[in-house]
């Protein structure tokens, strides 16, 4: 007779994974993605072509098509950038599926709640008689009160990720604002240059870049 050598406990069943959470956003992501994708759209809104024009009001004035496609690639620019890094922070954090797990687990405290029954007496049901999955997610009650935890601990550094992103947006703007204005500066000194010029200087400079352009077509 042959001896059964396995190990004990290799015969002891594999414990239970908790089901897959989908990829796909639930409810509370949904809500998410649409609350951040509104604060861009009022953030894009906000930095209409008035307000952006108004900074830069020389150049409004003599380069308005400029100016104005200027708006539109910062504008398309800053939204893309917003909702790229956006995405990224949800991927890296793997909130997506996060914030499916606990609507799952808020959906089935809910089933759990209406579907608890008593005894004539009053008396709870006793354990034994329950189904195996709520036994299951009442084991699991403990570890996914973490999980949501987690979840509402990582939507405040999101929240907190977001304003830092806002302000280096300001500071780029700004920025922007300094280099137009150096620019408004050195074409304000340009025009003074030429009306300080004498017409018969300005005879003369005419005079040599004719000559200069002869010269160059020789």
């Amino acid at each position: 007779m042959e001896l059964d050598h396995t190990s004990p406990t290799s015969r002891s069943p594999s414990p239970i994974q908790p089901p897959p959470t989908p990829s796909a956003p639930g409810p509370r992501a949904t809500a998410l993605q649409k609350l951040y994708h509104d604060a861009i759209a009022h953030v894009l809104k906000t930095c209409n072509y008035t307000n952006f024009s108004s900074c830069f009001p020389t150049p409004s004035r003599q380069v308005p098509g400029s100016v104005k496609l200027l708006h539109e690639q910062f504008t398309e620019k800053l939204g893309e950038s917003m909702r790229k890094e956006f995405d990224s922070i949800l991927s890296e954090r793997n909130v997506i599926s996060s914030l499916n797990e606990l609507d799952r687990l808020i959906e089935d405290a809910k089933r759990r709640k209406s579907s608890t029954t008593t005894t004539e007496k009053g008396d709870p049901v006793p354990a034994h008689t329950l189904p195996a999955r709520q036994l299951y997610i009442s084991h699991l009650a403990p570890t996914l009160g973490k999980l949501s935890a987690n979840v509402a601990e990582r939507q405040e550094v999101l929240n907190q990720e977001n304003e830092e992103t806002m302000e280096r947006i300001q500071q780029q703007r700004n920025d922007i604002k300094r280099l137009l204005d150096g620019l408004e500066n050195v074409v304000k000194d340009l025009n003074g240059s030429v009306d300080a010029l004498k017409p018969e200087e300005m005879e003369k400079l005419r005079e040599e870049a004719r000559d200069a352009d002869e010269v160059m077509r020789e």
